[in-house]
């Protein structure tokens, strides 16, 4: 053997581990971010998903059909005029019912009961969830047509 062998020595190996931590420090914040914006955005849509399902299956078995919110512990039940037929959707742990507006005023209960009518009709609610991050999306019923939306979120509803 020569000696003049090839490889890397120590100190550039620790510069590249070094180039890699910076990277990764200054990268992690924004996929985070990113992480938990599409976790809200995706709560919104199930939410959105469960209040259109309720309006369907209320005109489609002409009953009754009731969605209880309960921000207590963070879920949703569908069930019909008689309680039967339960099926809950459990929030996330990193989105949170932020708060509960029926007919145009905040409730203050932790259960709130949306009920969709035989015609499409419904009660008004609006569902404001809140990320980890802070961020907001609001899910919104029309009470005439029975259906929903999804709006950006805003400090007062």
């Amino acid at each position: 053997m020569n000696g003049s062998q090839r490889g890397f020595t120590l100190l550039e190996l620790l510069v590249v581990l070094v180039v890699i931590i910076l990277v990764l420090a200054v990268s992690y914040p924004s996929l985070s971010r990113g992480t938990a914006a599409l976790s809200l955005r995706t709560t919104g849509r199930d939410i959105l998903n469960t209040l259109r399902y309720a309006r369907e299956k209320a005109v489609t078995q002409q009953s009754g059909m009731l969605v209880t919110v309960d921000r207590e512990n963070q879920k949703l039940r569908l069930t019909d005029d008689f309680g039967e037929g339960s099926r809950e959707y459990l929030l996330p742990e990193n989105v949170r019912i932020q708060r509960v507006v029926m007919g145009g005023n905040e409730t203050a209960e932790n259960s709130v009961t949306v009920r969709f009518l035989p015609n499409g009709s419904s009660d008004t609610v609006e569902i404001l969830l809140q990320s980890r991050n802070g961020s907001l999306l609001k899910v919104v019923s029309d009470p005439i047509s029975g259906g929903a939306c999804i709006r950006p979120g805003e400090d007062t509803l």
